[in-house]
């Protein structure tokens, strides 16, 4: 899982619970490309008022132009409805604002120093995305493969 993989999935939204162990015995069936660049994203829970909605922010583990993944130490459960603002860096002065799904959560816990923190790999569902958000990622992930030495 280095680099750049491909996405795909039966249903875009349809949560389901994902182990080290199942995702290890399975080949990859991905239809689109991800790649692994640490972006910063602002994220969430869509709680209905915006003026209550508790923002987290954290570093984007992977992106495709059909979902992202990174972690959290919140409270989010599959099939949540998330806001998230993502810093790409083709726009550097903008943030790119997309709302999505939650549709798989990995537990782990991360030691450094003295500290142990339970946090949790979320991945996300793109919702709604419109064609220029589409082609900015799609843009991104090509600039990080020609940048890195690889082919679109």
């Amino acid at each position: 899982m280095n680099g750049v993989q491909e996405v795909t999935g039966s249903s875009p939204v349809a949560p389901n619970k994902i182990t080290m162990e199942n995702r290890k015995n399975k080949p990859e069936k991905r239809s689109v490309k991800r790649i692994q660049k640490p972006l910063i994203i602002q994220f969430s829970v869509d709680s209905g008022d915006p003026l209550t909605r508790k923002w987290d922010v954290s570093s984007v583990r992977d992106i495709s132009e059909k979902g992202v993944s990174f972690l959290a130490s919140g409270k989010i459960a599959l099939g949540d409805l998330i806001q998230m603002l993502i810093k790409i860096p083709l726009k550097p002065f903008e943030w790119f604002e997309v709302s999505g799904k939650v549709l798989a959560i990995e537990g782990s816990k991360i030691k450094r120093e003295a500290n142990d923190f339970n946090l949790s790999l979320v991945r996300v569902v793109f919702l709604n995305l419109k064609e220029e958000q589409k082609k900015l990622i799609q843009e991104y992930i090509v600039w990080c493969l020609i940048k890195d030495g690889g082919k679109k």
